[in-house]
């Protein structure tokens, strides 16, 4: 090229406008630099594992308010309303806090959330005392052979109970109850 050519780089349109007004500048053709083809699809890595999906809830009232999504081996979990000494009475009787890092399935914003202040206790809102403040139920857990201990307890008093109802033998007057004279009678039917 001749020394006080300048050369440009420019598109044909371009090239043949500079050549008309300005002759004495070479203007180049504009050279697109070379793409390479897009990779194959077999080429490409891809991950074969299946996406994880999050458990979802429904939103339409069939979901426990205060359900519990996971559970600590060898307890049984239980809320708990602190109202009158009921905590108090749990903890005489075996019960724990649960602290959020024991349990799957409280998501660390429902922790902050449901979290008292400078402890690590598990809480939800369940409702109002009687004086209008906020009532909390407490995420606690027992051992779960003291539970089944407490269960069969319950289940045998509540059988005796039974028994009596289906004797007829009910102790003691029971307000708003009707027995009739020929007694209650309770039948099974005959096993299949």
């Amino acid at each position: 090229m001749p020394r006080g050519i300048k050369r440009v780089a420019a598109a044909p349109a371009i090239q043949t406008l500079a050549a008309q007004v300005m002759p004495e500048v070479s203007v180049a053709p504009v050279v697109e630099p070379v793409q390479e083809a897009p990779a194959v699809a077999a080429e490409v890595p891809r991950n074969t594992a299946a996406p994880v999906r999050r458990k979802r809830n429904v939103f339409n009232g069939s979901e426990g308010k205060l359900k519990v999504n996971g559970t600590i081996p060898g307890y049984h979990l239980h809320i708990l309303n602190d109202e009158g000494n009921r905590i108090t009475n749990a903890l005489d009787n075996g019960y724990e806090f649960v602290a959020p890092g024991e349990i799957d399935g409280v998501t660390e914003n429902v922790v902050s959330r449901n979290g008292d202040l400078g402890d690590s206790k598990i809480r939800f809102l369940v409702g109002r005392q009687e004086k209008g403040d906020a009532m909390y139920g407490y995420l606690m857990k027992i051992r779960l052979e003291w539970y089944d201990e407490d269960q069969r307890e319950t289940q045998a008093k509540n059988d005796k109970i039974d028994q009596a109802i289906r004797k007829g033998q009910v102790n003691g007057p029971v307000a708003n109850s009707y027995i009739p004279t020929g007694g209650i009678k309770i039948s099974s039917p005959p096993p299949s």
